[in-house]
């Protein structure tokens, strides 16, 4: 599994619609560029989870960080967003 981290992490209620948004930013810390990155991540409240998907991120450059922000579709920051307490992110896969 390629050498990389996730920082700055926000759930936060996006600024156009009434969905969470996930945000924050990945680094390589390998000496590989990859093409695509498969992102999981998983929001709990306590210790139910709330959301589990997949999404991408294109063109991470060896030694390099990109930002990211996903809409979760469905999942309202006002109905269920703010009570999220908790969230694992990792890489599913990287080609």
């Amino acid at each position: 599994m390629p050498n990389l981290s996730y920082h700055n992490i926000k759930i936060a209620k996006s600024e156009h619609t009434k969905e969470v948004v996930v945000e924050g930013e990945v680094s390589n810390h390998t000496e590989k560029s990859y093409a695509t990155v498969a992102v999981r991540v998983v929001l709990f409240i306590k210790n139910i989870t709330v959301a589990n998907m997949v999404f991408t991120i294109n063109g991470l450059p060896a030694g390099g960080t990109r930002p990211f922000k996903k809409t979760i579709d469905d999942l309202e920051y006002e109905q269920v967003g703010k009570d999220i307490n908790r969230y694992d992110i990792y890489t599913e896969s990287a080609f």
